[in-house]
């Protein structure tokens, strides 16, 4: 049982600044005061490489343990360009096991971005982090995040949550960072974090870019068998508050999830729902036959050492939104699909971009398999020469339903992708 050996944890709020609209979460909303948080160690500063890296760690919240008070402490990093100037800002949310991405921050300095990174409790591996404290330091990796007792705030990603935001709100402290140009960028529950952190604080962020991570859990996840563990009052109560896809509905700016098809841990129901969820300019891709991977255009194959991002693609992304540079990722609008008298499916689907289309795809798969373990066939698609594709699946390749998805390619290289509809 998890309440063995579990202290009883109560958080102590500080004064908290009035929002002056409706909050989009009840548990976050008393920490969603807009004010960078309290530095409480200065850990030196260096500069290489024309980059000049501050590290920190800052105060996240008061809580009291076993009758004593304590501070939960987090590890920080802000790396900027060693020369002066305003430029855009960009968070960046390190993945499960993993901790502060200084090399990555390191990176995007160079290419004209004030980057911040930190420790993200709950999802950092407590083994890594050795200057962030706090209740979570109590448990091994990945327990008590599937937990609302005694409080939500039990959850260890509740502080996972908590210091994002507040990475979010030292950022956008930063003197030289240009207020209206910050984007947010994770890595699978890096992603869930961007995600979470695009719900609760959308009118700090221009765009937003998310590597497998996603919310709506219940939809279709790895962590289908943590929520099915709780009492349906309990799951209920987690879903509503600590589930990332129940704030997408407050994201109106540009977010995009490269997503793969076959992923162990996000699968593409819960990716398509949080995308559905969001009022804004949502877009995306799946990757065939990858977890945790994306080998497509754009994506992690063949990717330089020195691009910034877990993607090549996010370099370009956040250029457009955050820098006003290149041109926006092309969209599919539409697709449709059309049963031929010889029992076989013809797929069309409509593609706007401003680059010409390098490559066009359809990739289809059997239905009633799990989505990490099926097998993805694919077949080119023909240029209709008026923003249309067209693709044609055999008939017997239909036998017993498939699900089939659209994506087109350009030369930068960036690729995207359509919904998934199922044909029978």
């Amino acid at each position: 049982m998890l309440y063995v050996g579990i202290v009883m944890l109560q958080i102590v709020l500080g004064p908290v600044k009035a929002l002056g609209q409706r909050n989009p979460s009840d548990l976050f909303a008393p920490y969603l005061t807009n004010e960078a948080p309290k530095i409480v160690k200065e850990l030196g500063e260096e500069i290489e490489n024309g980059v000049k890296l501050r590290k920190v760690i800052f105060q996240s919240y008061t809580y009291q343990e076993a009758g004593v008070m304590k501070n939960a402490e987090i590890f920080a990093a802000i790396a900027r360009p060693e020369k002066e100037g305003n430029y855009p800002g960009l968070l960046v949310l390190h993945g499960g096991s993993g901790h502060a991405e200084i090399e990555k921050a390191k990176k995007w300095a160079t290419q004209g971005y004030v980057t911040v990174v930190l420790d993200e409790p709950g999802v950092a591996h407590p083994d890594k982090t050795p200057m962030s404290h706090g209740p979570w330091e109590k448990y091994k990796y990945g327990e008590n995040r599937f937990v609302v007792r005694p409080e939500l705030s039990s959850s260890t990603l509740f502080s996972a949550v908590l210091a994002s935001i507040q990475g979010l709100y030292l950022l956008y402290s930063q003197p030289d960072v240009a207020k209206d140009r910050i984007g947010v960028t994770g890595i699978s529950w890096g992603g869930y974090l961007a995600t979470f952190v695009s719900g609760l604080a959308n009118s700090k962020i221009r765009a937003s870019f998310s590597v497998f991570g996603s919310g709506y859990y219940d939809h279709g996840s790895t962590f289908l068998k943590n929520l099915d563990a709780m009492t349906a009052r309990d799951r209920g109560k987690w879903l509503k508050n600590l589930d990332a896809g129940r704030v997408a509905k407050h994201i109106k700016t540009p977010f995009f999830i490269a997503a793969a098809a076959n992923d162990n841990w996000f699968y593409p129901p819960a990716v398509a729902q949080t995308l559905q969820s969001m009022k804004g300019e949502a877009n995306h891709l799946y990757a065939p036959n990858n977890s945790h991977k994306i080998e497509v255009p754009g994506g992690t194959k063949g990717k330089s050492g020195m691009e910034p991002g877990w993607l090549s693609m996010e370099r370009l992304y956040f250029e457009y939104y955050l820098k006003g540079k290149g041109k926006r990722l092309p969209k599919i609008h539409k697709m449709e699909t059309e049963r031929m008298n010889s029992g076989s499916y013809k797929v069309r689907f409509q593609v706007t971009g401003p680059k010409p289309v390098e490559g066009a795809t359809v990739c289809f798969g059997p239905v009633g398999v799990d989505w990490p373990k099926r097998e993805w066939e694919t077949i080119w698609a023909t240029d209709l020469k008026n923003g249309w594709f067209e693709a044609e699946i055999p008939a017997q390749k239909v036998k017993g339903g498939l699900s089939c998805f659209a994506s087109v390619s350009d030369s930068r290289p960036v690729t995207v992708s359509s919904t998934i509809i199922t044909v029978r």
